[in-house]
């Protein structure tokens, strides 16, 4: 059996932008005000990058043209009346200036690129999954991380608490997916993929009815997702990757 069960709690030390529940309703009133000015809809960063902003409760939606996966982007007020819309990692993805204008900062482009809005948006779905597809997507992943990364890890979701709840199969699947993308971006990274392939050599993910976790138990990396928030109830790739540096203690 494995030992050395370590458990950190991703609000407040890994995913660095989620809220406080005391925090909610503030956040709630402060997006009243907020919401005239972040707009959702299709935008276009440099002339080159397509984007779309779609309002999620008191948070935001961004989808990034060439990138599979939905950001949950959190509001937070910034100097003379605009807004960072932040990652569950704490970085900003997006600024809104008070006057309305917007900036949105990439990897490849972390000074930012000005954007201009194109048209309306409809917001996304998270995508079914059967059984047999659930399963076949985890292989996948392992195949993937071996061939990108030289990884040798097993990718599992707990199937008896996904297998009759179709929405539940769909979240798992989304978290699945972010999950081995954080993978990916923190061992692209030569040092960190040391790090990682010395400590850890599966990936397990579970629900809870609580936020969501990643954790150290043995070698096995568990993230749990909520089966009752939908996209702001699994950590995105990036909240994943800053969870794993904290995890492994280590920093670039």
């Amino acid at each position: 059996m494995r030992n050395g069960l370590a458990v950190l709690a991703v609000v407040s030390a890994l995913f660095g932008a989620w809220p406080a529940d005391a925090q909610e309703s503030l956040a709630s009133k402060l997006l009243a005000d907020a919401l005239g000015t972040v707009r959702p809809g299709v935008y276009v960063a440099g002339d080159s990058i397509k984007f779309t902003i779609d309002i999620y409760g008191n948070k935001f939606l961004l989808r990034i043209s060439g990138d599979p996966e939905v950001y949950v982007l959190y509001p937070n007020r910034a100097s003379l009346g605009g807004r960072d819309l932040k990652y569950d990692s704490g970085a900003t993805a997006i600024n809104v200036a008070g006057w309305g204008g917007m900036t949105l900062y990439t990897d490849s482009q972390p000074n930012g690129l000005p954007a201009t809005r194109t048209g309306d948006s409809s917001g996304p779905a998270q995508q079914a999954a059967n059984m047999p597809d659930l399963q076949s997507a985890a292989g996948d992943e392992e195949q993937h991380l071996n061939y990108a990364r030289k990884l040798r890890i097993s990718v599992e979701i707990n199937w008896d608490e996904v297998a009759s709840n179709p929405r539940e199969r769909a979240q798992a699947f989304d978290a699945m997916e972010n999950a081995v993308r954080g993978i990916d971006r923190f061992s692209a990274n030569a040092k960190g993929r040391a790090v990682f392939t010395a400590k850890i050599d599966s990936l397990r993910i579970i629900v809870t009815g609580s936020r969501p976790t990643a954790t150290l138990s043995g070698k096995t990396l568990v993230v749990s997702f909520n089966r009752n928030q939908g996209y702001a109830g699994r950590a995105s790739s990036r909240g994943i990757a800053r969870a794993l540096g904290l995890l492994l203690g280590f920093k670039e």
